[in-house]
């Protein structure tokens, strides 16, 4: 749906004659990066986080770390069905702003192309965090960062706070199913008979 009215605004700013109609396709780009970007870019949970570190110290030995990575990533957690769409969505308007903050340029209107371009930069870092976590965990590359440990370090964050927010929420189904999933993950097994008490794991 973005897309075709994102398209619809694009060819209405070229083809209309309209004194304003040039800033039509800016408008998608603006109010998603108003409204719904904010909520990516802060991190800002749903939940206390002394409720969160709480509730993951009763299952892992490694809560502190999870909690950091699940309140940086909230969103992604919060909406995973949703989550994969605002990053298509993220990504389609961040180059809609700097393709029409380089037109805007190109026809002097600089206060315009600037305001575009800083759109832009904002819609591209949150179509690198609004599912990131799930990203990280379907990749390959990350998987077995074998020229990078850090990708591979993150990787197994991801996978187990996929399965630490569903502790979050017990009683949400589709959070538990997403876990359950997860869990079955071979790599994943051995990261939870190391860090989740109910999989054996030691007090560190």
């Amino acid at each position: 749906m973005i897309f075709i009215i994102n398209i619809i605004a694009i060819c209405a700013s070229f083809s209309l004659n309209h004194m304003n109609a040039i800033y039509w396709g800016a408008v998608l780009p603006v109010l998603y990066a108003i409204v719904v970007a904010p909520h990516a870019l802060i991190g800002r949970p749903d939940m206390p986080r002394v409720v969160i570190k709480k509730t993951l110290n009763d299952k892992w030995n490694n809560a502190e770390e999870l909690a950091g990575y699940i309140i940086k990533y909230w969103m992604a957690f919060a909406y995973p069905v949703t989550s994969w769409k605002k990053q298509r969505n993220s990504v389609i308007l961040y180059l809609t702003s700097f393709f029409l903050g380089a037109v805007y340029v190109s026809k002097e209107l600089f206060m315009a192309g600037m305001i575009l371009f800083m759109i832009g930069y904002i819609l591209y870092h949150m179509s690198l965090r609004v599912d990131r976590p799930r990203s990280v965990y379907a990749s390959p590359e990350f998987r077995e960062g074998s020229d990078n440990e850090s990708a591979r370090r993150e990787w197994e964050l991801a996978a187990m706070s996929i399965v630490a927010f569903s502790d979050l929420y017990p009683d949400d189904k589709p959070l538990k199913d997403s876990s359950n999933q997860v869990s079955e993950d071979g790599d994943v097994k051995l990261l939870l008979a190391k860090h989740r008490y109910d999989n054996g794991a030691s007090w560190l």
